[in-house]
């Protein structure tokens, strides 16, 4: 993300430490000196303190065109420290210190600096406001230096703006059928190499209740922790930055909002956030809200290109063995995806979602999908299998497609949902009686098994279902009581047997023909030879809906 705002002494430490240890001798030790003066320098030795320094008006000038003023300091010999008040400015070459009053101490390495406190970095791009600052400099017993900021008196919290190095991006390759072929006369002259292009790095703003900076690439921010870059918004209980490693670690009610989603989870890791390439992974009561869809699972890792939502992948962060202990069972969490009215789970999903718009849904592993574009035809008396429409097998694939008059990216409409291995289905429909009221009266109930399942939709509503590989299946439809009879809540009317339907190995029944009597559910007696001339074929059973 960034280096530490000073990764070596400043010189204002040094001239800080001049006054304590050369207080009588400003203008000559050292390399520091008052200029153009000093308004005042008085020198007192003080019972138990020792020698002490005061000056008023302090605008000292150092090697390297450094310089400090301040309204006034004191410097104290023998306890080697040193006060800086009102109007606090060290400025170097590319950086600055500001604030209302500044405290060394010299056998300790340490800097104190407080109330509207400002340090940048210019050639860095980096700075800190507000808060109180301690620095602790790397010495002989101190591997390397430390700058922690924390909520001042004043109550404002700490805020740092972070540049991340700017990172090289080579130009695209050029499409095959547009490369000229290789000159052979020229092969042995050395061609110059590609140019490569240099991104201007977008930087951090980071705001918490504790901010630290250690060594050159190692920050940590503590309490309610914000950040935010570009349109990217970060939000934690605590932060963790890491240089070598490359990654953004979010602890504690972790929160990632981009451009058309937002990710949630007890731990969230954003991978390379500096690269066009990044990844975002949530762990533990995962969620994902993007534009149209809904995501929960153990763990969520979402691919991001430039920032912008391309895939995303759900799996849970253990599954359990039998007699095996789970220490938490968050970790178990299968992925559970609400598309539109369609809702997912698997042992694993995957989304792809290039531009913010969903293009396809793969969910694998003991998959199931129900949908609720049906609901307004469920009665009372539906047994709870048939109150969703419900697709299950090895594999589902859900496919979309945005109609020509869409607008935003989700947009978008289910074009065919796909069963593959072990598939099962059942959905709901009007009933073939045409005196059947929507919502008052039961609705028509379509089965089916088989190898694969594929279901075509328009505008909500099943086209056209294909069944492959060996089939079984049953289409019910209700039976419609005399008119001076009492309806009586039977669900064994429009009931189906699921496992009656697994063993049956030769039974398809067609959806029954209008007739002018109640419609009755047509199924072979056991034993009975029918032919099922249009159902039989294990290759592909086309099933359009009456």
């Amino acid at each position: 993300m960034a280096r530490a705002l000073w990764s070596a002494p400043p010189p204002l430490v040094l001239g800080l430490a001049l006054l304590a240890a050369q207080p009588g001798h400003v203008e000559a030790q050292g390399g520091c000196e008052c200029a153009p003066s000093c308004d005042q320098l008085n020198i007192q030795t003080l019972p138990g303190i020792g020698r002490v320094t005061y000056i008023s008006g302090a605008r000292l000038a150092c090697e390297g065109g450094i310089r400090i003023t301040a309204d006034s300091a004191v410097a104290y010999e023998d306890r080697a420290y040193s006060e800086l008040f009102g109007s606090v400015r060290y400025v170097e070459a590319g950086r600055e210190l500001l604030a209302d009053e500044a405290r060394y101490f010299t056998n300790e390495g340490r800097l104190q600096a407080a109330s509207n406190v400002l340090v940048r970095d210019d050639e860095q791009g980096s700075s800190i406001e507000n808060g109180d600052l301690v620095y602790l400099l790397q010495t002989d017993f101190r591997d390397e230096a430390t700058m922690t900021v924390t909520t001042g008196a004043d109550g404002l919290r700490p805020r740092a703006l972070l540049m991340p190095p700017a990172r090289e991006e080579a130009p695209e390759a050029a499409a095959a059928d547009s490369v000229p072929e290789v000159d052979v006369e020229r092969v042995a002259k050395i061609e110059p190499e590609a140019e490569v292009d240099t991104v201007p790095p977008t930087p951090y703003s980071v705001v918490g209740d504790r901010l630290v900076l250690r060594g050159e690439g190692y920050f940590t921010a503590a309490g309610t922790v914000e950040i935010v870059r570009d349109s990217l918004f970060a939000f934690g209980d605590s932060a963790v930055y890491d240089r070598d490693l490359g990654d953004l670690v979010l602890e504690g009610s972790a929160r990632v909002e981009g451009d058309g989603y937002e990710l949630v989870g007890r731990r969230v890791q954003m991978v390379s956030p500096d690269a066009a390439a990044s990844e975002v992974r949530a762990t533990r009561d995962a969620r994902l809200v993007g534009e149209g869809f809904e995501l929960t699972s153990a763990r969520i890792v979402i691919f991001l290109r430039d920032d912008a939502l391309e895939r995303l992948v759900a799996v849970p962060i253990i599954r359990a063995s039998s007699g095996e202990a789970v220490a938490d069972s968050a970790d178990l969490e299968r992925p559970n995806a609400f598309v539109q009215d369609i809702v997912l789970t698997s042992d694993s999903l995957e989304i792809l979602a290039p531009g913010d718009a969903i293009e396809r849904v793969f969910a694998a592993g003991n998959a199931h999908s129900t949908s609720s574009s049906g609901d307004s035809l469920n009665v009372e008396l539906l047994p709870e299998i048939a109150r969703t429409d419900w697709l299950e097998g090895d594999t589902i694939v859900v496919a979309f497609t945005r109609p020509p008059d869409a607008g935003a990216p989700s947009d978008v409409q289910v074009e065919a949902i796909t069963a593959v291995g072990t598939a099962r289905s059942l959905y709901r429909l009007p009933a073939n009686d045409s005196a059947a009221v929507p919502g008052t009266d039961p609705p028509a109930v379509h089965y089916v098994m088989g190898d694969s399942i594929r279901i075509e939709l328009i505008d909500g509503q099943v086209r056209e279902m294909r069944v492959s590989g060996q089939t079984q299946g049953v289409h019910l439809e209700p039976l419609r009581p005399p008119s001076d009879t009492a309806v009586v809540s039977d669900s064994a009317v429009i009931g189906i047997d699921t496992a009656s339907a697994a063993a049956d190995t030769g039974s398809f029944p067609a959806p029954p023909e209008h007739s002018a009597g109640p419609p009755r559910r047509r199924q072979p007696e056991p034993g009975s030879d029918v032919p099922d001339r249009e159902h039989r074929s294990p290759e592909e059973v086309p099933w359009t809906r009456p």
